[in-house]
């Protein structure tokens, strides 16, 4: 039974550690103890999640393998604060929705530290600070970001990941999914935040105009950074992803909802800002960016 740390207790997080926990020892890492029990939820059943719960100050060992299930602008401080605590040889595995400049976390890294990216389209939905309902299955995507990553990928998928997650794949060019996904974050999160509607209401016709728009400027700013991206494919996988989460609150609804910041600054903010540094602009996002900047201050 190997051992695996996940930072924080988020929604991915707990859907995580209550899949990992079926063959390895998972220890849950929180800022404190004020939750020892943690539960999942799907459908009308309801079982506590058979993991461990510490802080960092309270790790009794270097960590070898650790999930960094987080918001986007969480994570260099989140990096800040693990890196004490890794092995030599530490896989880190980062999960968040948007776009995040890795290089500035490669700077964080010890030289024999592998970094993975991990995206899913798992549904979760936390109603209780311990709990979690599964809303829905959907893809899973591994890569590696740095060199070490790529030589230990097929053993960290091995791992950690073939059995339990279906779908799920190792894919080589993590860079590009990533921009993938954030064209589906861009497509979904914020108008189902703005207009506090589940996923799948995005595919009435009053939106189609939104979305391309958003798509369009999204795939240009890709473009412009060096990734290919085909908008009929972006157009495409974006309406899928509607559909297959139809009744979903994406989390960016959840967070306008609960009046808690959000990761618009990586989604529709990264494409306007990363336009503007080439000389180009992006409108749509832009307006939508700065929409949900004003709704966090409410």
């Amino acid at each position: 039974m190997s051992q695996v740390y996940i930072l924080g207790c988020g929604a991915v997080g707990l859907l995580l550690a209550e899949k990992l926990a079926k063959d390895h020892s998972v220890t849950l890492v929180t800022r404190d103890l004020s939750y020892k029990a943690f539960l999942f939820i799907q459908g009308k059943e309801q079982t506590r999640l058979n993991i461990k719960v510490t802080t960092l100050a309270q790790l009794s060992e270097k960590m070898h393998t650790c999930i960094i299930p987080v918001k986007a602008y969480q994570v260099e401080q989140a990096i800040s604060d693990v890196a004490p605590h890794l092995s030599d040889n530490a896989n880190l595995i980062l999960s968040h929705n948007g776009m995040h400049d890795l290089q500035r976390i490669q700077t964080q890294l010890a030289p024999k530290h592998a970094l993975f990216f991990f995206s899913t389209s798992m549904g979760g939905m936390k109603p209780t600070p311990n709990s979690v309902i599964f809303k829905g299955a959907g893809l899973s995507q591994l890569g590696a970001c740095n060199q070490i990553a790529k030589q230990r990928l097929n053993t960290v998928y091995q791992t950690w990941f073939a059995k339990h997650f279906d779908p799920i794949e190792v894919v080589d060019d993590i860079n590009l999914v990533r921009w993938q996904k954030l064209c589906v974050n861009i497509a979904i999160n914020p108008l189902t935040a703005i207009h506090q509607c589940k996923n799948g209401a995005l595919r009435a016709p009053k939106y189609a105009r939104q979305v391309l728009n958003l798509l369009n400027e999204a795939c240009k700013v890709a473009g412009l950074e060096g990734v290919e991206l085909q908008m009929s494919e972006e157009l495409t996988r974006a309406y899928h992803v509607m559909t297959l989460t139809a009744n979903n609150t994406s989390s960016m609804a959840q967070d306008i909802k609960l009046n808690r910041r959000s990761e618009i600054d990586a989604i529709c903010g990264f494409v306007s800002t990363t336009a503007k540094t080439h000389g180009h602009q992006a409108p749509q996002n832009e307006r939508l960016w700065q929409q949900i900047k004003q709704k966090e201050q409410v």
